[in-house]
């Protein structure tokens, strides 16, 4: 009963913005509850926390992040690399997703598998960039397969460790990984294995500054992940399942790049510029720009100003090892968001290591009521949220908790009810 209170307040909350939520839940969700479809694009409307549809509805975004389309170096997991990885989506993704009441996908892809060989320049000075067929088809594949269901989809620029260039660095939290993944190898020559933390630092810290250091050999690298986003955001333009994009997947800095500050005003140009690009080609989709994650750097938030673009939507990750440790994290974003009048998204939590798949977790033992808290605050105060991931939900990856006992948390934060009239939500939260 709780966790159906908790659901109203996302829709009260929501409605308090000047719009209503949705009368329509997917018609391929098997029971209630069950979120809001979302059936077209969505916007941000300035000094509201809130995302509304076409009609000016408040829509939440309430999901699941589907990894394994980040994995790999160019090539299908099905003919893996030199550590074993490669890209693939698991399909039951496709049915469940939708059967669950969730109304979003987000996707991590990696810019190295869209683009595994380096743009050649010609005689004019123009880029000419080689993209990789088989994973854009897929990446197609996937958009389909989850508009026949009636699921939205995010496509997030994913990265850990920077790049597959970087070979047994010493991040532990992703299962002390061969490889990382992210951007493409050719941006870093001459790096060598096993990688170490300030090699990955220097690097982070020389992207977000646009240094190459690759030379004259390929574009500087925002300019070359321009092309990137700028190709993902054309592709779709016309296709609304695609609802936004995620630029890039929780930036980092360590004390040698600079001051704190420095590093949130990187992060503002960065995302400024990237998105600039994105509503240049597609001006329906929503840009998500994201904080430093808690744990990876020693403060956060640190960005004091957004990004000047449309449709932006303010995220961050939360893996801390209680609700207790992760709610000053979290009221300092929504702080942010509502002091700059945007929406606002926690794209990544795993309900305090319940559904974490790699090494060296330790479970929350309380994590069944700090995850209902999480998600009671998130709803009561209009956060959006995707859980990660689909692999402690829908297959048979091991995790510290039963992959039932989570699901029904999730699902019992949903709305139980769709509303579409200013009185039938009274009368739903009274």
């Amino acid at each position: 009963m709780a966790l159906i209170l908790v659901s109203s307040a996302f829709v009260a909350s929501a409605a308090s913005q000047s719009g209503t939520a949705s009368a329509n839940p997917n018609p391929l969700c098997t029971m209630q509850p069950c979120a809001p479809m979302i059936s077209s694009w969505l916007h941000m409307v300035l000094g509201s926390t809130s995302v509304y549809n076409g009609n000016g509805s408040v829509i939440p975004l309430l999901g699941v992040d589907v990894d394994g389309l980040d994995f790999g170096t160019g090539n299908p997991a099905t003919s893996p690399d030199s550590c074993g990885k490669g890209w693939g989506i698991t399909a039951s993704s496709y049915a469940n997703v939708a059967s669950w009441g969730l109304n979003s996908v987000r996707i991590p892809i990696s810019w190295e598998n869209m683009e595994p060989t380096s743009p050649t320049l010609l005689s004019n000075g123009t880029w000419v960039h080689h993209w990789n067929t088989a994973y854009i088809d897929e990446l197609d594949s996937v958009v389909s397969q989850f508009g026949s269901t009636h699921v939205a989809v995010i496509f997030d620029f994913a990265q850990v460790d920077l790049s597959a260039a970087f070979q047994q660095a010493p991040e532990q939290t992703q299962g002390g990984e061969c490889e990382g993944w992210g951007n493409p190898i050719w941006l870093y020559p001459g790096i060598t294995s096993p990688s170490t933390s300030a090699e990955i630092a220097k690097a982070m810290c020389s992207f977000f500054n646009d240094k190459s250091l690759v030379g004259t050999g390929a574009p500087a690298p925002i300019e070359a992940m321009e092309a990137a986003e700028q190709m993902l955001a054309s592709r779709y333009a016309s296709n609304p399942t695609v609802i936004g994009i995620d630029m890039f997947n929780e930036p980092w800095f360590n004390s040698s790049c600079g001051s704190l500050t420095a590093d949130g005003n990187l992060l503002t140009s960065f995302y400024t510029k990237m998105g600039e690009a994105i509503e240049a080609v597609n001006p329906h989709l929503l840009v998500a720009f994201e904080e430093p994650p808690p744990g990876l750097v020693k403060s956060s938030p640190i960005m004091t100003s957004p990004p000047a673009v449309p449709n932006a939507l303010y995220e961050f990750h939360i893996y801390t090892s209680d609700w207790s440790t992760a709610q000053p994290y979290v009221e300092g974003f929504l702080d942010n968001a509502r002091a700059w009048g945007l929406p606002v998204w926690m794209g990544e939590f795993d309900a305090f290591e319940a559904g974490s798949t790699g090494f060296n977790s330790t479970l929350d033992p309380n994590w069944q009521a700090d995850t209902q808290s999480l998600l009671a605050y998130c709803n009561a105060n209009g956060i959006n949220w995707a859980y990660f991931s689909y692999f402690s939900l829908g297959t048979d990856v091991q995790t510290p908790v039963a992959h039932p006992l989570l699901l029904a948390l999730l699902r019992g934060a949903l709305p139980e009810t769709a509303v579409s009239t200013s009185s039938s939500l009274s009368s739903s939260t009274s």
